[in-house]
């Protein structure tokens, strides 16, 4: 994460206002799912960084109270990240019962 520091993302201010989308009553349905470390959607290909686990959770799912009671799993799919030509974010599955 130090590599990160004062770059986009991770700033005191784009920290607080993510928090106030929690806040207001979204939930984060993927931490909640896969809670715990080294949960991230994007890796810098120009650092190498997803060889070496370094990334950053930049992109999310968050759900209304009513959508996120919904919600049965959801993941970040590292597997579509790998090969060559894959993008520099995994994608975000998020699965709901009906």
């Amino acid at each position: 994460m130090e590599y990160f520091a004062d770059k986009t993302h991770v700033t005191p201010e784009e920290r607080a206002e993510f928090q106030a989308f929690l806040d207001a009553g979204y939930a984060d349905v993927v931490r909640q799912h896969t809670p715990g470390p080294g949960v991230y959607t994007y890796w810098d290909y120009t650092q190498l960084r997803f060889p070496k686990k370094q990334g950053m959770r930049i992109d999310f799912a968050l759900a209304s109270p009513a959508l996120a009671a919904r919600v049965t799993g959801a993941s970040i799919d590292r597997e579509e990240r790998k090969g060559k030509g894959a993008s520099d974010h995994a994608p975000v599955l998020v699965d709901l019962a009906d």
